[in-house]
């Protein structure tokens, strides 16, 4: 049954990424779409990448301080390491498994377990969560919110991400465990499942509590975000495209939340779609422009994910079926 399950899954994403891809190259000039993406400013690609890079050492950095109270002896290369091995699962794997395989690198060789570091990396992204919706506040400031769909979008964005947040904060202070094994009517292995992972949140939120460095976290989330800016800026730039400051940082904003919509790894279809049409909404590009900062954005953090994590997965000597070992910890 859980096979079928995972097959209908596949199918439906599948899906969803070839309804993205036929809107997002639906009446496009191919030939024009070529020559466009023959003038992409190499310089300014190359810079988006290296900022990428620094963004990832941000991030690291940023996961050595949430795993300092369990294991402090833990190494910036080698989160940096298992940061790039997630990003390469994520891009080869369905359903964000290298989340997974990011939380069984982590443990090896550390006293940390892969069920500690999977709660961490559960926390890491509630915290990116947490900031998007509130960079997103900051950039309604410079919104156009006379367009439905982007309200659309941005609405149920909003609501989905303040109803989990809600909803961690209740389960907080109620018995959580019994009041989710309540739902009789949820297979038990789908609520168990479930106990799971709130677990791993919850401990999360208290290695967070239990850390003396919350002022590296915030400081490494922020100098995170503002690479991820300039990358953008160079990016919209390395393909002739000139907005205001206040429109990068939108893109930013808006690629952040296109990215997480359910689709192939990588989030093929979905993203070259989203990407396109936001800009064809809010800056009046024409389809051809849009979807060329589309595609070079998403090559400019598929392929150096892929190519250098891939590396680090070769060095690390892990292998994809390591994942059940962390299905089996957790």
């Amino acid at each position: 049954m859980i096979y079928v399950t995972k097959i209908i899954n596949i199918i439906m994403l599948i899906t969803i990424s070839l309804i993205g891809l036929y809107f997002a190259f639906y009446n496009i000039d191919f030939e024009n779409l070529y020559l466009r993406l023959l003038k992409v400013d190499s310089i300014r690609f190359s810079l988006s990448v290296a900022i990428l890079m620094l963004a990832c050492v941000f991030r690291s950095k940023r996961l050595q301080y949430i795993v300092s109270p369990i294991d402090d002896k833990i190494t910036l290369q080698h989160l940096f390491s298992s940061t790039m091995i997630g990003y390469f699962g994520n891009g080869i794997l369905f359903f964000r498994l290298g989340e997974v395989l990011k939380a069984y690198s982590i443990s090896q060789g550390n006293r940390i377990t892969a069920s500690e570091s999977f709660g961490v990396i559960m926390l890491e992204r509630m915290i990116d969560a947490l900031t998007v919706l509130i960079l997103l506040l900051i950039s309604l400031i410079w919104l156009p919110t006379q367009n439905s769909t982007i309200n659309y979008w941005i609405t149920a964005f909003t609501i989905v991400t303040i109803l989990f947040t809600l909803s961690i904060v209740v389960l907080r202070k109620i018995n959580w465990e019994k009041f989710i094994m309540s739902f009789s009517f949820v297979n038990e292995k789908i609520r168990i499942a479930f106990l799971g992972i709130v677990q791993k949140i919850f401990d999360g939120i208290d290695t967070i509590k239990n850390t003396n460095h919350v002022k590296g976290i915030l400081f490494s989330t922020i100098s995170m975000w503002i690479c991820y800016y300039f990358m953008t800026v160079w990016l919209l730039e390395s393909c002739q495209i000139y907005i205001m400051p206040s429109g990068s940082f939108i893109m930013l904003v808006m690629g952040a939340i296109i990215i997480a919509v359910p689709a192939l790894p990588g989030g093929l279809g979905t993203y070259e779609a989203g990407i396109t049409y936001t800009l064809m909404l809010l800056y009046f590009l024409t389809k051809d422009e849009a979807l060329t900062y589309a595609i070079v954005s998403h090559a400019s953090n598929y392929i150096p994910f892929l190519g250098v994590g891939s590396i680090y997965f070769i060095i690390s000597g892990l292998r994809i079926s390591d994942l059940k070992k962390v299905s089996n910890s957790k």
